[in-house]
């Protein structure tokens, strides 16, 4: 497989974003480990060159977004542990600022017609036709919605497009379940090689329209903005900015990625994995 590496395109990308404004960023797996720790590397080490460059990031004037699946009052302790303010929330359907003062909704919500609320009936009817049809692979437990609007969070490894065709079948087309990469963030008695984070989402969102949004609301473009990732799913930011930074842990799993790899002509590998490769990119940028 072919790929750009950063290493080798160091001084080209620099020249090229010196009206850099925004970094939007994935957390497990990117800025923090694959265990969620922002100060510890993939081996559970302490590491601490993250936190390091975040004066660096503030004295240039870039601001820190961060993109996740999680709902936005997680992602609020998240970026109130780490000194940051805004994020993008539940896989790109809500857009963030100033630690909940201020939510946009990056989709139609008049559109979309299904209860996927803390105990709603489709919420629950979901749950039960998952793992109904795929037994001991996947696992979704309702405490994990009860702060979510717009999403359903599973764990597990199942087949993506059967899955997708189970949803439309039962009146759930508007829906699509979509993977964000694989997790160590939790321990799984599931009959699975690797455990994967699946978010079921309004057809279309994704991490990129949270990205499209904040672009417009805020008058940046593509050139001010730059983000790293980790998945499939954070590769579709890519559309969105000038650079994408891939980290290298993603090719780990080179069968999940490819795809996604050969659609973009401005992604570009670290040599870190993690939060290291994180930091080998924000670093050589702030110097």
């Amino acid at each position: 497989m072919k790929y750009r590496l950063f290493k080798d395109s160091k001084k080209e990308i620099k020249e090229n974003l010196k009206d850099l404004k925004v970094i939007y960023t994935d957390l497990d797996g990117t800025l923090f480990n694959d265990r969620g720790c922002i100060v510890k590397d993939e081996k559970g080490d302490y590491y601490f060159e993250a936190v390091k460059l975040l004066p660096e990031i503030a004295g240039k004037n870039w601001d820190v977004v961060l993109v996740s699946g999680r709902n936005r009052f997680q992602l609020r302790y998240n970026a109130q542990m780490i000194g940051l303010k805004n994020y993008i929330a539940e896989l790109g359907s809500e857009l963030v600022y100033n630690l909940g003062k201020e939510v946009h909704t990056t989709f139609d919500r008049q559109k979309i017609k299904y209860d996927l609320t803390y105990e709603g009936k489709d919420l629950i009817k979901i749950i039960e036709l998952f793992k109904k049809n795929f037994p001991d692979k996947i696992e979704s437990k309702m405490e994990w919605s009860r702060y979510r609007s717009h999403s359903i969070l599973f764990f597990g490894e199942i087949n993506l497009d059967l899955a997708n065709k189970l949803l439309k079948k039962e009146g759930y087309g508007e829906l699509v379940l979509l993977d964000n990469g694989l997790s160590s963030l939790v321990e799984s008695d599931l009959d699975i090689k690797r455990l994967h984070i699946y978010n079921l989402t309004p057809s279309g969102v994704n991490k990129s329209k949270g990205i499209k949004l904040d672009k417009e609301i805020r008058n940046f473009n593509t050139g001010n903005c730059i983000a790293l990732g980790d998945s499939l799913e954070d590769l579709k930011m890519a559309g969105e900015v000038k650079y994408f930074f891939l980290m290298r842990n993603a090719l780990e799993h080179k069968e999940m990625i490819l795809g996604g790899l050969n659609k973009y002509n401005n992604v570009y590998v670290t040599e870190g994995a993690m939060n290291k490769g994180w930091v080998e990119v924000i670093e050589y940028l702030t110097n």
